[in-house]
């Protein structure tokens, strides 16, 4: 009787309490989602405009993109498209550097081209499967070579891995970004120096398989040409080639990359204002083709 009159007032708390936490429990998710939401929110943002200022390209706007992407991936560790782009980023302020030849050249270089290493293998680590993350590590440690020594670059084994992360992105993709990286895996045996293994008959066959691969209008193929008709010059081969590459460069409109075809045409002797009959014929060509 006792147990039957104060049962009812036994399970009505246990009840309540139950309620009461599931009211908890829906109050604390609102309120979490309060707090989370906009930080994602924010991150987004954040990414999308660190994209408008890469987009613009200039020195200033790639250098606040790259603080922004590195701000994000400290926000985000697990952003992958953060880590890459700020190593993206930070390769293309080198790159700008040397093409605009700034007076600080050395300083930016070493800067940018460690920072982007760094970036760089935070995404490989992220995503070992990732082309960009192997590419960027790569074309960073060329612009961090622009201004540190190359004893530096030797003693800190970065030849080495940057030989290893451009093949790992040859492999994974070597179309990625027009097939410049068929491109850089050329230029890395051609820039180093003898006895750290430079290898020209490399250079020139990799230089070779980008020039067929790569679209004629893309962004880098001034650069190709200009590497690949300066290094057939330089080795005696395929000089009719290397003369036609060179003077469509020269009058290409690529300030940077025309004024060094005319250099290389200069120094081996070439008259940029004579036109041999085979570059006549190739340039009618081009006029019919449009």
């Amino acid at each position: 009787m006792t147990e039957n009159k104060f049962s009812p007032f036994m399970t009505r708390p246990r009840k309540g309490c139950v309620i009461l936490r599931v009211l908890l429990s829906v109050c604390l998710a609102i309120m979490l989602g309060f707090v989370f939401v906009p930080a994602a929110s924010g991150n987004q943002d954040a990414m999308e405009r660190a994209d408008l200022l890469y987009a613009e390209g200039s020195m200033e706007s790639l250098r606040l993109s790259a603080k922004i992407y590195n701000t994000v991936s400290e926000n985000r560790p697990g952003s992958y498209q953060a880590a890459w782009k700020g190593a993206r980023s930070t390769r293309r302020i080198t790159r700008l550097a040397v093409v605009g030849e700034v007076n600080d050249l050395e300083r930016i270089s070493e800067t940018y081209g460690k920072q982007g290493m760094k970036m760089a293998q935070k995404a490989i680590e992220l995503n070992p499967r990732g082309v960009e993350g192997h590419f960027y590590y790569a074309v960073n440690v060329g612009g961090y070579a622009k201004g540190a020594s190359i004893w530096a670059v030797l003693n800190e084994n970065l030849k080495d891995k940057a030989r290893k992360h451009l093949k790992k992105a040859y492999d994974i993709n070597k179309g990625y970004n027009e097939f410049v990286l068929v491109m850089h895996m050329g230029l890395y045996y051609e820039v180093l120096p003898w006895f750290a293994g430079r290898d020209r008959e490399k250079a020139l066959e990799h230089y070779r398989e980008a020039l067929h691969l790569m679209p004629e209008d893309a962004r880098y193929m001034p650069q190709l040409k200009v590497l690949a008709g300066n290094l057939m010059l330089e080795q005696g081969v395929e000089e009719k080639k290397a003369e036609r590459l060179l003077r469509e460069t020269a009058e290409s409109g690529s300030d940077y990359f025309s004024s060094k075809a005319r250099e290389a045409l200069s120094e081996h002797g070439k008259d940029l204002a004579e036109t041999s009959d085979d570059q006549k014929v190739f340039k009618g060509s081009l006029s019919h083709s449009r």
